[in-house]
């Protein structure tokens, strides 16, 4: 290959990587918004669950079967949603890395 286009059909390449990567965060954002939805709602039946027993002048039971699902499910979310986000932060390096030895192993 010409020497004077290398740079620019890896510049090229990087373009193509990055419009990748674009489409990659995008869909794991929207996961990790549609997981931060689902724990809204959690927290919205939890609290429910309370002014129900408020109102009708009774003690809050979170060890009621219906209340210790929803307090799990709402700790798995937030466990869930740290835990991609975290893999998403650490896929960006790992996407940059490969991209970087593919091209210096192509040179």
């Amino acid at each position: 290959m010409n020497p004077l286009l290398k740079p620019i059909v890896d510049g090229f390449k990087v373009i193509v990587s990055e419009a990748q990567w674009v489409f990659i965060k995008g869909f794991r954002r929207w996961e990790i918004k549609q997981m931060q939805k689902r724990l809204a709602e959690e927290y919205q039946t939890l609290g429910s669950s309370y002014a129900d027993c408020a109102a009708n002048n009774t003690i809050f039971d979170a060890k009621s079967s219906e209340n210790d699902l929803t307090l799990k499910q709402i700790v798995f979310l937030k466990e869930e949603i740290t835990h991609l986000e975290k893999d998403l932060s650490s896929s960006r390096e790992e996407f940059v890395k490969n991209r970087s030895a593919k091209l210096e192993k192509e040179a």
